[in-house]
This record gives C-alpha cells, sequence and structure tokens, in this order.
C-alpha cells in the first residue's frame, strides 16, 4: 500500500490539520484502519487524535481518495467530530453483543 499527500493545509479555528492524500492498493480496498496507520506513520501524527473522514474508489481504479483530519489531542477529536464518524474508529463485533433473535414465529398445525 502506498500513500500520496495532495493537499495539507491546517485550519487554525479548529484546531486541526485537514489532509487529502491517495491510497494506492494492488489487492481490495484498505480498510480506514490501515489508511490511518500508514498516514501516521509517514506524516508522524499521533494515531489516536487522527480520524480518516472519508474514502472513495471508483470501479476497477486502484487508487481511492482519502480525507483525514489530524487534530492536536484526543479531546478535541471526540469534541469536534460528529458521533458517527467517530463509531468508525471503534471496531465493533456484532456476533459477541447480542445474541442472535429470530424473528419468526412457529405455530403448530392442528
Amino acid at each position: 500500500m502506498e500513500i500520496k499527500v495532495t493537499s495539507d493545509s491546517e485550519n487554525a479555528l479548529l484546531n486541526r490539520r485537514e489532509i487529502k492524500f491517495y491510497v494506492i492498493s494492488e489487492n481490495a480496498t484498505p480498510s480506514r484502519e490501515s489508511a490511518r496507520t500508514e498516514l501516521c506513520k509517514k506524516l508522524g501524527l499521533d494515531p489516536a487524535a487522527t480520524i480518516v473522514v472519508n474514502m472513495s474508489q471508483g470501479f476497477g481504479i486502484k487508487r481511492c481518495e482519502c480525507t483525514a483530519h489530524a487534530y492536536k489531542a484526543e479531546a478535541d477529536l471526540k469534541k469536534l467530530e460528529p458521533k458517527h464518524i467517530q463509531e468508525r474508529l471503534v471496531k465493533k463485533d456484532k456476533g459477541a453483543e447480542k445474541p442472535p433473535q429470530s424473528t419468526a414465529t412457529v405455530k403448530p398445525e392442528k
């Protein structure tokens, strides 16, 4: 996986860096977690205070356009980013949280 930064701007009002970059991958579309990890390695950012906001890939293209926000502190990220974006950071194991429930009811025949 290769990362190329196309735009890196400072947003002083929100106390963050707004980074636009490409992820070039030979295999399937990379996960947000792997894109964030590689971006943090390349730019020397704190992974806990960085979030990938948007990933967009066209059909048949090996390049994925991404947008990330890098904050100075994790508290700023939690205060400013919407909740649904923050939930993307947390990996959820849906099978472990709830037991499977069946919605169909079977009535005995007479």
